[in-house]
């Protein structure tokens, strides 16, 4: 059975904006699937459950039966519920990776990850900015048992998406280099090769 890597971006952010972590998928031979999980007109969508309930059938629908799932900041909000909700339809989720997340206002991650409890979960994060809540969800996961916490130092908050991303400069804070964004993106590939590998 074949893993697809279905990778989710952040909040007002489209699937392209995950070029760099899909071409960095398909080199190690995995799938990579980017659904749109709403239109840039109508972002709060990100969010819906009854949204990302159809989303998953999508994704069943698609030929998904096996996968880890890769949310980027509010992406990782909506990933957690897509996962526990796959799971609930008979999908095999091999593993979540929470790169720089931030919960939703309806606490997706939150309500969610305790269906998670035996599924594998590493949360890759940047040092507390303006952008991931000042670490508010490195706090939240510090005494849950099971997730695999690793801030990179100096990383930002769009380095998934590539280092110099002048959205994330102005909004965030962020001064990382193209080395800084690189090491995110190994250590979230590397993620998603361990889960896939278990």
């Amino acid at each position: 059975m074949v893993t697809t890597v279905v990778a989710l971006p952040g909040f007002t952010r489209g699937p392209g904006h995950l070029d760099r972590l899909a071409r960095a998928v398909n080199d190690v031979g995995l799938p990579c699937v980017r659904p749109a999980l709403a239109p840039r007109w109508m972002p709060i969508l990100y969010m819906s459950r009854s949204r990302l309930r159809d989303v998953a059938r999508r994704l069943v629908d698609g030929g998904v039966s096996s996968a880890v799932i890769v949310g980027h900041s509010a992406g990782a909000a909506a990933g957690t519920y897509l996962a526990a909700y796959l799971r609930d339809i008979g999908v095999d989720v091999r593993g979540l990776v929470l790169v720089d997340g931030v919960d939703s206002p309806n606490h997706l991650i939150a309500s969610s990850l305790p269906q998670l409890h035996d599924v594998p979960v590493a949360a890759i994060l940047a040092p507390p900015s303006p952008c991931n809540r000042n670490g508010a969800l490195q706090r939240s996961l510090l005494d849950v048992p099971g997730v695999q916490v690793a801030v990179i130092d100096g990383a930002g908050h769009g380095d998934i998406e590539g280092a110099g991303r002048g959205v994330y400069r102005r909004a965030c804070g962020d001064t990382s280099d193209a080395d800084t964004a690189d090491a995110v993106l190994r250590s979230v590939v590397g993620a998603i090769v361990t889960f896939v590998r278990r």
